[in-house]
């Protein structure tokens, strides 16, 4: 979450309304009632990179970010790099930890 919301700017499109959501649609072909889709999209409008659907996993996903980052030569901070590299193998080990 703080990677989406600290290096991009996330927007939500739905994909089954009217309006100027639909417009967005018709707009980068996307069909209706679909599974949601991450397009990584420049000021421009452009893909930064291609379009990909079915990315719902931790690594993949952050791994598109990453190329996004770099495809628009931004500058990535050392902490997305360590994400980056923490779930390029999708295997993401989850640690629970309590104080009493």
């Amino acid at each position: 979450m703080e990677a989406a919301e600290s290096l991009f700017h996330p927007v939500a499109i739905r994909n089954n309304v009217g309006g100027y959501d639909k417009e967005i649609l018709d707009r980068y072909k996307e069909p209706t009632w679909n599974n949601p889709v991450v397009r990584f999209v420049g000021a421009d409008g452009k893909d930064v990179i291609p379009r990909k659907d079915r990315v719902w996993e931790t690594g993949p996903l952050v791994g598109r970010m990453h190329a996004s980052l770099a495809a628009a030569k931004q500058d990535i901070p050392a902490w997305f790099k360590v994400l980056a590299a923490e779930t390029a193998s999708g295997e993401v080990e989850t640690a629970v930890f309590a104080m009493t």
